[in-house]
């Protein structure tokens, strides 16, 4: 092997580039890394086995291929890398959190042990099980007090007129 060769095979182990293309359904990108945009690559998700995530590259996310003996066709993408294009949504070192393009986030702040969500759509809770809520306080539109509309009045035995239509209960 000449010297030229095995510089190009050391350059090509580590390089950094920016996301061209997502290919989600196979699992796959394209970077774009100086002049060279490789071929559909994997990228690394933080488990893979039973146990599995999803959170897909963006284009333009800035990334790194690591290219096992310098062969960018054998190569897999590691995402995560903040750029100028794509900061990061915080400096505060006791908060950790997920901010998604729509403009939802969650936070944990371990400083303050609290957990805070804003969510600008619907959430939904699906269970196959009981799902138990243990608080000594729930507060529901800033904290007024809630009567459901099965809330049968003590008084008339009649359910209660002035229930909440946006809370259900059950028994």
């Amino acid at each position: 092997m000449n010297i030229p060769e095995l510089l190009r095979l050391l350059h090509n182990l580590i390089r950094t580039g920016t996301i061209a293309e997502v290919d989600h359904t196979a699992a796959r990108v394209r970077v774009k890394t100086g002049e060279l945009l490789t071929d559909w690559l994997p990228w690394i998700e933080g488990r893979a086995g039973t146990t599995r995530d999803w959170d897909p590259p963006t284009k333009g996310e800035q990334v790194i291929i690591f290219s096992p003996g310098g062969d960018p066709a054998a190569g897999v993408v590691l995402t995560g890398i903040y750029s100028d294009a794509r900061p990061a949504p915080s400096s505060n070192p006791d908060l950790i959190g997920r901010w998604l393009p729509d403009g939802t986030h969650i936070e944990y702040d371990h400083a303050k042990n609290r957990l805070f969500i804003d969510c600008v759509g619907p959430i939904e809770v699906k269970a196959t099980g009981t799902v138990t809520v243990d608080a000594p306080l729930i507060k529901h539109n800033q904290g007024t007090g809630v009567v459901t509309q099965q809330h049968i009045c003590h008084f008339t035995g009649n359910p209660h007129g002035d229930g909440s239509s946006t809370v259900k209960a059950g028994k």
